[in-house]
């Protein structure tokens, strides 16, 4: 990755807000770029759609691990 590369991705994570310009003005180039980086990987989702699960009923307002046979509400 040439100089001129890693001057593109930090100006992008600039645009995008994935940078401040405090961070910009004081930090080097070679810590801008891993920050960059590592947020621009971030929203990228690796697998497929997360699962929530919620308790309803009595079970809704107890802490932990539904019971065994208690309705759960599965929403993608």
């Amino acid at each position: 990755m040439g100089q001129g590369a890693k001057d593109k991705v930090i100006e992008k994570a600039l645009k995008e807000g994935l940078l401040t310009q405090k961070q910009y003005d004081k930090l080097p180039d070679k810590l801008l770029l891993g920050i960059a980086k590592s947020k621009m990987s971030k929203g990228k989702k690796k697998y497929g759609t997360k699962e929530e699960r919620h308790k309803l009923g009595k079970q809704a307002h107890k802490a932990g691990r539904p019971k065994k046979g208690s309705k759960v509400e599965v929403a993608k």
